[in-house]
């Protein structure tokens, strides 16, 4: 499948090409734009006699206090449907990068206006992708910047601060992006993203095993409170998880 992309300031537009019509009926996910419904007519794809919608009016998104602050730069796919009167519709995000930034570039592509795509002479709706990236041009030494750069290079203590960056907020989709950075860390052996783990883990309650087995790999490395926290879990968990976690706590390959 061949795609066009348009660049249009920070967004670029990427349409997929195909003839058939496609049903856009799929229920709304977090990021929805659900205020309008399909009637029901077609909906193609660009390519095979369809032209591409072409945007006549694009404002930039705004970027979340969170993510400025933190000097947070990524790309968010929006999965719309353009529909003949070249009005975005069923707006859904297709890849998440959380830090609030998923809202904003819903925010920003609801309001952009395209000339419609074309098929047989006559105005369609279509389904496109819309990459909408978030960069900070004006701040291109800023630590935070550098910060990132570290730890996607491996560097574990700036694994652990990014994890702290998204851990902190309440917004599940900035949890899927922190917790790797952190499990990274704990897997280098930083006794405080160790620690870190067992918090996590026992905080959500699904895996107290794994929260005792990275209690006690701080434990080990002599961090602080580690000895109170395997304590405090203890108390909550079964014998048979107890003594999975001692067992997996004092073997060789823990995970």
């Amino acid at each position: 499948m061949r795609s066009t992309t348009f660049a249009i300031g920070w967004i670029a537009i990427l349409l997929f090409s195909g003839l058939a019509p496609i049903c856009a009926q799929a229920q709304p996910s977090q990021g929805a734009d659900s205020s309008t419904k399909e009637t029901g007519n077609p909906v193609y794809r660009v390519g095979g006699g369809v032209t591409p919608p072409r945007v006549i009016y694009g404002p930039d998104p705004e970027y979340s206090e969170k993510a400025r602050s933190a000097g947070y730069q990524s790309v968010c796919v929006l999965w719309l449907v353009v529909d003949a009167k070249g009005l975005p519709r069923n707006i859904r995000v297709a890849r998440s990068i959380g830090m609030g930034l998923d809202e904003k570039a819903v925010e920003a592509v609801r309001q952009w206006r395209f000339k419609p795509a074309i098929k047989d002479g006559v105005p369609v709706a279509v389904q496109i992708n819309v990459e909408v990236s978030f960069r900070l041009y004006d701040r291109p030494d800023d630590k935070f910047q550098k910060l990132f750069e570290k730890a996607d290079a491996g560097d574990a203590t700036a694994q652990f601060e990014v994890s702290q960056l998204f851990l902190s907020g309440h917004d599940p989709y900035d949890d899927s992006r922190g917790f790797p950075y952190l499990e990274k860390a704990a897997k280098q052996g930083l006794p405080k993203a160790q620690f870190a783990m067992g918090e996590y883990l026992s905080s959500h309650g699904n895996d107290l095993v794994t929260a005792y087995v990275w209690y006690a790999l701080a434990q080990q490395n002599r961090y602080k409170h580690s000895d109170q926290k395997m304590k405090e879990l203890a108390e909550k968990m079964t014998p048979e998880q107890l003594a999975e976690a001692r067992r997996r706590a004092e073997g060789n390959n823990p995970f």
